[in-house]
This record gives structure tokens, C-alpha cells and sequence, in this order.
């Protein structure tokens, strides 16, 4: 059954202004409806509040706060607030009425969208979200049907029904929001702020590019664990050819924490944007054989209602001569019983060729006016009119009398009809007066006053059409920022408005995008003055200077001077750079950015240390040169006595492993060979007295017995009275 015939509330006119003509949808707190918003003939949105809710204090008071809230928040790409008001106990909001789909509608019937596409849309997301959050106002139930895209490529929010302001962490054991996209803070009962919107974005992101939800299942305690504990599915998984930079901005958006997520709308349309000039054209356009470009969005525009305001104009127009026609009829067709009712004859007449004796301009009496076409008519000897005059002229003095009959005994169908028509040519005649006021004008004086009519009325004419339809109408200057340039020109076109275009470097605004208009939004103009829209050229790009070989404070300042200041610093080892000089940056330098960009640059900690190698046994030049090859220099120590190592080599090194800093020294001591010491006499002594005596002098000992050994006196020794290498071994012999 349709709504037409069930609805309670169509075609009812609300304060005298706001005639609900359809039904646009019907939610479990309210009803919303396409009206006309009679006054200034324009297409608004109505959204009336069910009965079952309008007498609850709480509910209305939520759906007084949405009026405040969204008033309150002025935006091209937020759908503004036009009234608020409570007639015949029906509490109801007045919107700007959108012509187009929501983006549930576009996703469902697309399926999914290219990068491009889908960073157009989120950019303007974004940008509304961002107003609203400058605010401090978050809006708590961020979803595609909340997301109106527009037959003329606007994309506006809309339902700030569940918005509240953000300081007031507004925390309660009811969950107000949309399972699919709520954040886990909600689903956990903590306040939610921006970030919550946020989270709610991430999953957008993610329908648009997939066309499909990341949790698929619609059980409400299933889809809240999985907002709480399941990992963030990423849309590369599905679409495989996806850029990373895709699916790090939806896992950046929908982080469990969120201390991880974009502080607010702000932050992520930065981010968006650095997205959308960063990828290359076929990440962007991935799937747009299939998907289309940015423009394939659009809805077609409905034909259903008025658009421009010329159309406007004559709509209301009609209504008022209907209106006209009406009134004339019910006050001109009264019936013998006195009630009104609706005459054939007259009902077929056109509305613009019935004047009422009260329009006239000059006023004449009625009876003499009836006595005066009566005797006209008799004049002409028309029988069947004059008694319809005649009949015309009792009528007018008194309802009771029963109209003439005809000597020829018309039937009584007849006479009616000679009566009507006596009728009709009595309210034309009756406009003419009777008595002529002045004196008849010459020939010549009709011509001029002729010419001079003519005139009058061409001037006229001339300037109705000028100022009614042609350059001269007034037009307001829509929103226009933000809009591609084609569709912002098409619009003016549409308006009959002549546009001149110019261009500027925009940070914040895409290439190709408006960056604004003169006259400004909001600015009456006629349409031959014309407006100027600035397009973006995008961000101004710079030629990143050479600084290589500075140092590092030599390379933020010639950066600087450019205008880069987001710069980042790494280390790294060069042999061929100086310690804390600049070895390279990225980009490098002649490439030519935006001044955001983010420039690294690499700084040196000089040369990387080197291995120590092994000396021992080598003689000094070959030590020399072993060092200068690995970047190290010798320095000479004392020399040291060694039986292992030969005279003139190199017997020990410091360090002798290990790394150590390029370009430092390593200290050799060189070989003087063995040392010899004096072997001392021991003869006589007792073998335990000379064996001590022996190893104190730097010798080792061997003892002999002699016939047993009895007296355990040294009797000889061998060497005797020698110099031996230190650590060589004496013999001696007891007994």
C-alpha cells in the first residue's frame, strides 16, 4: 500500500507554509517529508517527529537540540537548518531539501568505487566533518545514509540527530548509535569525542572501496565483540591491487585505541589530501574501465521539481491564478438554494479573461449598468436576449423572483442557457463605462497617444523581460567552493550567468577545484555582471635547494628559506662526508614540491670503524702499509725482548683486536730478540737453595743425583759461568 494512501500527514500545510507533498522515509523516531515551503516557493525538507515521541520531554528535547546544533554549523558540505516550530502538536525541523541519492543508495547500485573517486567524496566528508568538529560537536552516527550526495556534485552530512557537544562526554548505558559503525568506545560504554566519528570514517573508507561491510554478520552482540576485539580486515584483501597507502589510512582511522586514531575530522582531511596528491594516476583510476571517473557520481538530476528560479516563479504564479479562479468561482456561482457550486459554463473560461466588478478599476451602479445592457439588447431585437437580460436583471434585485418565460415558450433547457450566457456577457459589458468624461480625440492625437502606448508598453516589456528573465534577474550566488570547475561553470550556465575563471595556488584546495568566487556566496547580482571563480592550481611547488656537504644547520636554514620546514634527520657513516655534515636528501635537491612535503635529510657520523689486524710477526713497513689499508696508522712503542719473534718484527700490538675509529693509530712494540741474562753459580749450595737461585735469574732447573744423592750438596752445574737465553735450563748435579 503506498504511503499516499496512508500517510495521515500528506498534503497538509503546516503554519500556513509548509505543504508536505511526499514521503521520503519513515524512521522509528520521526517522518520526513519533500515539501513546499509556500512562502518562498522553494523545495525543503520537513522532518516531523512522530506522535508517539512528541510528548515525551526527553525525545523532544534531543530533537530540539538536533535544530540548535545543526543551525549552529555552517557549512557547504553540512545540509543547513531553514526553521523549527510546533504546529497543531506536531513537533517538526525544516531542512535544505537535497535533490540526489545518500551514499547507502550509490554503493549499493555501484558496488564499489576507484581511489579516485573515493578520496573525492571523503575529502568533502571531511571538510563537513572538520566544521562540525571545530565546533566541538561530534556527530555520533557517521554512516553512508547519512551522506547525501547531490544532483549538482555537492556532498553534504546530515542527522546530527545523536550529535552532542564534545565537552560534555556525554556517557550513558544506552547505546545510541549504528552497530555497523559504532566505535569501540561506545560499544564499551566510555564518552566518545571526535575520534569516534573518526572510527565510523574508517569503515566508510573501507564500504567505498570494497562495497561491502568489514564484519559481515548483523547479530548486534556479534558485530559489538568485533568492534571491540576482531582485527580491522583491510580492503587490499579484497581488492588486491589496492595502494598501501589505502589500507594504512583505514587502519590508521579504525585503531581500537583511540589515542592511534586522527585527534579529529582536521587532521585526517590533511591527510586525505596528501593521499590524493601522492598517488600516481593508475592507483587512482584502478577499476575506472568498469567504475567510471569522479563525474560518473552524480545523480541524475530529478525532473519532479522546480529548479531554477524562473521556474519557481512561474509555479507560483500558477498557483495564484488557480487560487484566483477558484475564489471568483465560489463567489459567482451561487445556486438557487443559496448554497455555491460550480458552474460548467464558467469553469471552462480562462482564468486571465474573468475580471470581477470589484477589480475594476472605476466602479459604476449595477442596476444602471443591467438597465443599460437590457435596452441594448432590446434595441437589437434579439428576443432569447433580452429575456436572458431581462432575466439577468431580476435575478440581481431580487433571489425570490422566478426569471422571465418567453412568449415562444423556449423550453426550459434553453432559457437556462440563454440565461448563462446573458450572464457572461454582462460581466464583460459591465467593465465598459458608460459615460464619456472628456472630449473625443482628434486623429492625430489617437495615433500619437497609439505610438506613444506602444512604447510605453515595448519599455515595459523590454524591461520586465530584462529584469524578469533577462541579464538584468537577480540571482544569488550559490556555494560554489570546493565544486569541480565544470560543474561550477555548468551551474552558473544553467543560471544564465556568465563566468570568468582564474587561477591560484591552494594548499588546501584540490587542482581543478574551486577555490572561491566574486562576488562571494550569498551575494546578490544581476546575471550580465557575471561571476569570477578562482580554481585551484593546487599546492605551489618549490625546487628543493642543493645541501649536500653543509651542515645541518646550514641545510635547515637554506630549506627554510624556501619554505620547507617539515623536515626529518637520519644518521648514517660516510668516509667521505665530515661528522655531522649533510650526505644526501629526499627528495633530492631540483625536485619541485608542495611546502608541506616532508624532506629527510641524512647526516654523517663520519667514517665507519674499522677491524683491527693482526701485526705479530710482520715487519714494520709491512705493518705500515697493512694498517693504511684498512684506514689506520702506526705508531712505534719500546721494544720488547721475544724468544717466539725475531729480531726487527713486531712483537706486540695495542689494540691488538677489535674495531677501532677510522683514520686512529695502533701502537707495535718490536722484536729485540731473545734476552740473555748471566747464569749464576750455585756450586755448594743445597739443591732446594740453588733451584730457587736458578729460577729467580729467569732459568729452569734440572737436577741430576749422583751416587744417590746423599748429601743433597751441588758438587757442578752446566753451563757455568755463561749467559744463557732467559728461561733456558740448568743442569746441576748433586751428591
Amino acid at each position: 500500500m503506498s504511503s499516499a494512501l496512508t500517510d495521515p500527514h500528506l498534503g497538509k500545510t503546516l503554519d500556513g507554509r509548509y505543504r508536505l507533498d511526499y514521503l521520503l522515509a519513515l524512521g522509528g523516531m520521526s517522518r520526513i517529508y519533500r515539501s513546499m515551503d509556500k512562502r518562498l516557493h522553494r523545495a525543503v525538507v520537513v522532518k516531523i517527529l512522530n506522535d508517539n515521541f512528541a510528548s515525551e520531554p526527553t525525545v523532544r528535547e534531543r530533537f530540539e537540540s538536533e535544530a540548535v546544533i545543526a543551525a549552529n554549523i555552517t557549512h557547504p558540505n553540512v545540509v543547513s537548518i531553514r526553521d523549527h516550530n510546533v504546529s497543531d502538536n506536531l513537533v517538526y525541523l525544516v531542512m535544505e531539501y537535497v535533490r540526489g541519492r545518500n551514499l547507502d543508495q550509490v554503493i549499493a547500485e555501484r558496488g564499489c568505487f576507484t581511489p579516485r573517486q573515493m578520496l573525492s567524496i571523503l575529502e568533502q566528508i571531511c571538510s563537513g566533518l572538520s566544521a562540525a568538529h571545530s565546533e566541538g560537536i561530534i556527530h555520533r552516527d557517521m554512516k553512508p545514509a547519512n551522506v547525501l550526495l547531490s544532483d549538482i556534485g555537492e556532498i553534504k552530512l546530515t542527522d546530527f540527530g545523536l550529535a552532542r557537544a564534545a565537552s560534555a562526554h556525554t556517557q550513558s548505558a544506552t547505546l545510541l548509535a549504528t552497530l555497523s559503525h559504532v566505535s569501540p568506545e561506545l560499544v564499551s560504554g566510555a564518552p566518545a569525542d571526535s575520534r569516534s566519528d573518526i572510527y565510523a570514517i574508517g569503515i566508510m573508507i573501507y564500504q567505498m572501496l570494497t562495497g561491502r561491510l568489514p564484519y559481515s554478520e548483523t547479530n548486534p552482540a556479534a558485530m559489538m565483540k568485533h568492534h571491540l576485539d576482531s582485527p580491522m580486515p583491510l580492503p587490499s584483501q579484497t581488492i588486491t591491487e589496492l595502494a598501501d597507502d589505502l589500507d594504512e589510512l583505514v587502519r590508521w582511522c579504525t585503531e581500537k585505541d583511540p589515542e592511534k586514531r586522527p585527534q579529529d575530522a582536521s587532521l585526517l582531511l590533511e591527510e586525505v589530501r596528501q593521499i590524493h596528491a601522492t598517488l600516481t594516476d593508475e592507483q587512482l583510476d584502478l577499476g575506472a574501465d568498469s567504475l567510471g571517473n569522479v563525474e560518473d557520481l552524480i545523480p541524475e538530476r530529478f525532473a519532479h521539481m522546480p529548479t531554477t528560479l524562473q521556474q519557481r516563479l512561474d509555479a507560483m504564479q500558477r498557483d495564484r491564478e488557480l487560487d484566483r479562479e477558484k475564489q471568483w468561482q465560489e463567489l459567482n456561482t451561487v445556486a438557487a438554494d443559496g448554497d455555491y457550486e460550480l458552474d460548467e459554463d464558467l469553469g471552462s473560461e480562462s482564468p486571465t479573461s474573468v475580471i470581477a466588478v470589484s477589480d475594476a478599476t472605476e466602479v459604476l451602479d449595477l442596476r444602471d449598468a443591467q438597465q443599460t445592457l437590457a435596452m441594448n439588447l432590446f434595441e437589437d431585437n434579439d428576443s432569447d436576449s433580452a429575456i436572458a437580460a431581462t432575466s439577468v436583471y431580476a435575478r440581481n434585485e431580487s433571489a425570490a423572483i422566478e426569471p422571465v418565460a418567453s412568449d415562444a415558450q423556449v423550453p426550459a433547457r434553453e432559457a437556462k442557457r440563454a440565461q448563462k450566457q446573458a450572464e457572461k456577457r454582462w460581466r464583460k459589458e459591465a467593465q465598459i463605462p458608460t459615460h464619456q468624461l472628456r472630449r473625443p480625440r482628434s486623429g492625430t492625437q489617437k495615433t500619437v497617444m497609439i505610438f506613444v502606448w506602444i512604447l510605453v508598453v515595448a519599455v515595459v516589456a523590454g524591461a520586465g523581460w530584462f529584469f524578469g528573465r533577462g541579464p538584468g534577474t537577480i540571482v544569488r550566488i550559490p556555494s560554489l567552493t570546493g565544486m569541480i570547475q565544470e560543474q561550477a561553470i555548468a551551474q552558473m550556465d544553467d543560471a544564465g550567468v556568465p563566468v570568468r575563471v582564474s587561477t591560484a595556488y591552494d594548499d588546501e584546495v584540490s587542482i581543478g577545484r574551486v577555490v572561491e568566487s566574486h562576488p562571494a556566496t550569498g551575494k546578490n547580482i544581476m546575471k550580465f555582471q557575471g561571476v569570477e571563480l578562482t580554481v585551484s592550481e593546487g599546492p605551489e611547488l618549490f625546487q628543493v635547494p642543493q645541501v649536500a656537504g653543509s651542515t645541518l644547520g646550514q641545510a635547515k636554514k637554506s630549506l627554510a628559506k624556501v619554505g620547507f620546514e617539515n623536515l626529518k634527520t637520519v644518521e648514517a657513516y660516510s668516509s667521505s662526508v665530515a661528522d655531522g655534515s649533510v650526505i644526501t636528501s629526499n627528495p633530492s635537491n631540483g625536485e619541485r614540491l608542495p611546502k608541506k612535503s616532508l624532506i629527510t635529510l641524512t647526516v654523517s657520523k663520519g667514517p665507519a670503524p674499522v677491524q683491527v689486524p693482526s701485526l705479530i710477526g710482520l715487519s714494520k713497513d709491512e705493518a705500515t702499509q697493512k694498517l693504511k689499508d684498512v684506514g689506520l696508522s702506526l705508531t712505534l712503542g719500546e721494544e720488547v725482548s721475544s724468544e717466539q719473534v725475531s729480531k726487527g718484527q713486531i712483537a706486540a700490538q695495542s689494540p691488538a683486536q677489535g674495531a677501532a675509529e677510522f683514520g686512529s693509530s695502533v701502537e707495535v712494540s718490536i722484536s729485540s730478540g731473545p734476552e740473555y741474562l748471566q747464569i749464576p753459580s750455585v756450586v755448594g749450595l743445597t739443591v732446594q737453595e740453588a733451584t730457587a737461585q736458578l729460577q729467580a735469574a729467569g732459568f729452569t732447573v734440572k737436577t741430576h743425583e749422583v751416587f744417590g744423592g746423599a748429601q743433597q750438596t751441588v758438587r757442578m752445574q752446566t753451563p757455568l759461568g755463561q749467559r744463557a737465553v732467559r728461561g733456558s735450563e740448568i743442569s746441576i748435579y748433586a751428591f
